[in-house]
């Protein structure tokens, strides 16, 4: 059956390499796995083969993989070798992606101060090497109104608050971490502060121990009394509105449904080789491959669908964002009745710990619980969509 395929030739010099990189990743994913230890030295490959810079354009020293789709394929071949690890540069990307496609947007509208910005930011990431991990989650969040506070001093701002699942933290050298301040009128407003992961007060609790994932590193981030410059904050939109936190995230469901797909890709695939080298494979085997075939290719379309819509601009954030998170729903209910047909065609060989399949069945559950919406909170959204109403993030 056919895969996805980049729209770009910098998309397809990326696809390229996550599938050369896959190789490397996957040579030490089930110790990482088994141990639930964080894989540095699959970051370290990822880091000299310039992936963290993906997004950013040639110009800025990236390898100028723009395109959202692209970068999605890129990532399903990447998570073919270790998801665990996926999702956490995902997420990094996202990062990425939101600054270059801002940037593009102020280029286009001739604001030339705030395109340097944006530019400076792209270009510090590729002179520093810096690996951004995403301090956004909380446990029983709103999630337009973060609990984490940045409160103004004569410096700059001080933090305080705690996250979780803070993916790929152990290698992070910057967290942007969402909270809640008070602008200079008084008003309260959600913004991204940008901690590097050695400011004092920034504790990594080393407390990931989940039943997938196990490599991902997503510990929990207590920042207490965290002093940080006042250019270290970003962004900012009103508390409570939900267009604009879905204008900031329309990425981020994308990426990780790739990583989804990828886990259940490789699965199917496991399993088809096996099957094929039977001399008279069972009937109800060919046909339990053939179902994993069409549900892949649905998988695939609806992927490709929403992330082409985003890099056509095909409508407002809102919508888009809703697409996203539609497509991220689909995979997550689809992909893991791929991985267990998978796991059924394997015999007892796939339900041993240290066997592909076994760690694929795990990871590919993850994606329900992945932000930026859950599993409820997405049919929640999208389902006021569908209806009409005015979609809440509470």
């Amino acid at each position: 059956m056919l895969e996805l395929t980049a729209t770009t030739e910098a998309g397809a010099r990326l696809v390229a390499l996550a599938e050369r990189l896959a190789e490397a990743l996957a040579s030490r994913a089930a110790v990482h796995d088994r141990e639930a230890t964080f894989p540095h030295a699959s970051v370290d490959v990822l880091k000299r083969a310039g992936y963290f810079t993906a997004p950013i354009p040639q110009q800025f020293g990236g390898i100028g993989a723009e395109s959202v789709h692209d970068i999605a394929v890129a990532s399903s071949r990447l998570a073919r070798g270790d998801a665990s690890v996926t999702i956490g540069v995902n997420m990094h990307l996202a990062f990425l992606l939101t600054i270059v496609r801002r940037w593009r947007a102020a280029v286009a509208a001739g604001q030339h101060s705030r395109a340097d910005a944006f530019a400076a930011s792209m270009q510090e990431v590729v002179r520093t090497g810096m690996v951004v991990a995403s301090a956004v989650s909380e446990h029983g969040q709103d999630l337009t109104r973060p609990r984490t506070t940045a409160i103004r001093t004569a410096s700059g701002w001080r933090i305080d608050g705690r996250k979780a699942f803070c993916t790929m933290v152990p290698a992070a050298t910057v967290l942007s971490t969402a909270v809640t301040f008070v602008d200079e009128d008084g008003r309260e407003r959600y913004g991204y502060a940008q901690v590097p992961a050695n400011t004092a007060g920034v504790e990594i609790h080393g407390d990931w121990d989940a039943l997938g994932m196990r490599a991902s590193g997503s510990h929990s981030v207590t920042f207490t009394g965290v002093e940080v410059p006042a250019a270290a904050l970003r962004g900012g939109f009103a508390t409570g509105d939900a267009h604009a936190y879905m204008e900031r995230n329309v990425v981020a469901g994308v990426l990780h449904a790739a990583a989804t797909l990828g886990i259940a890709e490789a699965a199917a695939q496991t399993a088809a080789a096996s099957v094929a080298r039977r001399d008279q494979p069972a009937p109800r085997a060919v046909a339990m491959v053939a179902e994993n075939a069409i549900e892949l290719g649905a998988c695939r379309a609806t992927l490709a669908r929403a992330a082409s819509l985003i890099d056509a601009g095909a409508a407002e954030p809102t919508a888009l964002f809703t697409e996203a998170q539609a497509a991220k729903a689909f995979l997550n209910e689809t992909a893991p009745r791929i991985v267990d047909r998978a796991m059924t065609l394997s015999g007892g060989a796939g339900y041993l710990n240290g066997h592909p399949l076994a760690r694929a069945y795990r990871d590919v559950r993850a994606g329900g619980f992945m932000h930026p919406l859950g599993a409820n909170r997405a049919l929640e959204v999208i389902g006021d969509v569908a209806l009409g109403r005015e979609p809440a993030l509470v």
